[in-house]
């Protein structure tokens, strides 16, 4: 089943839980905890990593 990924609403994968096989659910609330995981952690380095943008130290690189 083709469907454009930004028309998908929760409602519409509701319907669609009860036609998927056990092993399908299981798949796929494995991947979706996975993608939050990934996200999650991208989100904290990229504020964690804020700090170090430094507008000044660029001035080292244009030397390289």
């Amino acid at each position: 089943m083709r469907v454009e990924t930004d028309k998908i609403s929760v409602e519409d994968i509701r319907q669609l839980l009860p036609k998927l096989s056990r092993t399908q659910i299981l798949e796929l609330d494995r991947e979706i905890h996975e993608y939050l995981e990934t996200s999650m952690l991208m989100r904290g380095a990229q504020t964690a990593l804020k700090e170090w943008d430094n507008p000044e130290e660029d001035i080292y690189e244009s030397e390289i």
